[in-house]
């Protein structure tokens, strides 16, 4: 039985639309694959990390599986690097494909995105470790940002200090930043 495609629809089923929904389908799985795989250890079960959430005195215990599996900072730094060239990687897939200019145009301004993004926040981080922080995550999303900083507390001052650094930085407002500490 085949089947017929309304002609006012034929444009949105041709081969380049398709091939970029399965990138962005596989660009999907590898990412939600990346997560469950770096959040198992070794005997299959899901890490404490990944359970718990950054209040009271599960931030101790996230610190302390944190400093068992080589450090919080060191870990996440990682997964994020890792995260970004496999975004870069199916970007440049698309790119190199030779998709419609409508899709080629979006995929550009992604990774263009993604670029200054990665950019941004390499420069928080290093401004707000110029300010004394032994270390610093710093984590950009559209309209929002996250800080954790390697710190047991903050005070007024030093959370002051690092809100200005990510307002002049970033140009996000203030309640679209979050600032935490790891310890």
């Amino acid at each position: 039985m085949k089947h017929h495609i309304p002609e006012k629809y034929k444009k949105y089923f041709n081969t380049r639309v398709l091939t970029v929904a399965g990138i962005c389908l596989l660009l999907a799985a590898a990412v939600i694959t990346n997560v469950i795989v770096n959040n198992q250890d070794k005997s299959g079960k899901t890490t404490r990390t990944a359970q718990l959430t950054a209040s009271g005195s599960d931030v101790k215990a996230v610190s302390a599986v944190a400093e068992q599996t080589g450090g919080f900072f060191a870990s996440y730094r990682e997964e994020r690097d890792n995260v970004r060239t496999q975004e870069l990687a199916y970007l440049d897939a698309i790119v190199s494909q030779g998709a419609d200019g409508e899709t080629l145009n979006e995929a550009q301004k992604q990774k263009l995105d993604l670029i200054n993004c990665m950019e941004v926040e390499l420069t928080v981080e290093n401004l707000v470790r110029g300010k004394g922080f032994d270390d610093v995550i710093v984590s950009m999303h559209a309209g929002s940002v996250n800080v954790i900083v390697g710190a047991d507390t903050l005070n007024d001052e030093q959370v002051a200090q690092i809100l200005d650094i990510v307002l002049r930085e970033t140009g996000e407002s203030a309640e679209n930043v979050k600032i935490s500490t790891a310890m």
